[in-house]
């Protein structure tokens, strides 16, 4: 399998590598909590640990990454509108490459149209 040379990098899979990557994930992970002194076996809150963090890792945290970037319509800017658009409050779960730590958080984007413009929900889109 290919690797993300960046952190911040984006590398599309398909539905088929992603459901192997969790698995993959899953099994490194619980040779992790072994390896840190955790039987996460023993208790029935704990057992399924390491798949759910597989999967938030590939279907929350880290999404934007094993994805296609999102399709941006723009559309022509017939009224010539100069000013500024901002669309804020977008929320952001993401992942902090230095530390592996998720962070969340609220995102402004703003841009000054030329001669095309983007609608509003696309911007939530790149963020994303």
């Amino acid at each position: 399998m290919e690797l993300l040379k960046k952190s911040n990098g984006n590398l599309p899979r398909t539905q088929e590598e992603i459901e192997q990557m969790i698995d993959n994930a899953a099994d490194a992970y619980a040779g992790f909590l072994n390896a840190v002194g955790f039987d996460y076996t023993a208790d029935r809150q704990t057992v399924d640990t390491p798949r759910r963090v597989a999967k938030a890792w590939l279907k929350d945290l880290i999404v934007g990454s094993v994805t296609n970037e999102p399709n941006i319509t723009t559309f022509p800017n017939d009224d010539h509108y100069t000013g500024l658009v901002i669309q804020s409050s977008i929320p952001v779960v993401s992942m902090c490459a230095h530390h592996n730590l998720a962070f969340t958080g609220y995102a402004t984007v703003g841009y000054v149209p030329g001669d095309n413009v983007v609608g509003l929900s696309k911007l939530n889109r790149i963020v994303e």
